[in-house]
């Protein structure tokens, strides 16, 4: 998981919503076991430092953050693993292994 926190602490270029979704909340609510507040604060330095780092500021709405915390809180569900991404998502894969890298 160490990967994890740090493509949150680089931000990505892009797939910032598909990151949320199936990786970042699920580990910051489900393996981490942070607060509602303190998982909106990290997603928010995530979106923040993909900006800052890679120019991708466009926004995303606390809204969409809330309901997916919402989901996978109530589902308990697991942040995918990198070999899921993979197979899942190839594109984000490739997007968090350059982040990892730098």
């Amino acid at each position: 998981m160490n990967g994890w926190r740090r493509s949150s602490r680089k931000g990505l270029p892009d797939g910032r919503k598909r990151f949320i979704l199936y990786v970042l909340l699920a580990y910051l609510v489900n393996v981490r076991r942070l607060s509602e507040e303190e998982a909106i604060q990290v997603v928010q330095e995530f979106l923040e430092n993909s900006c800052r780092n890679h120019n991708n500021c466009e926004k995303i709405y606390a809204s969409f953050i809330r309901g997916d915390l919402q989901r996978v809180k109530s589902k308990g569900l697991r942040p995918v693993s990198i070999e899921k991404l993979r197979e899942k998502d190839p594109d984000l894969h490739s997007l968090i292994e350059l982040a990892l890298q730098n």
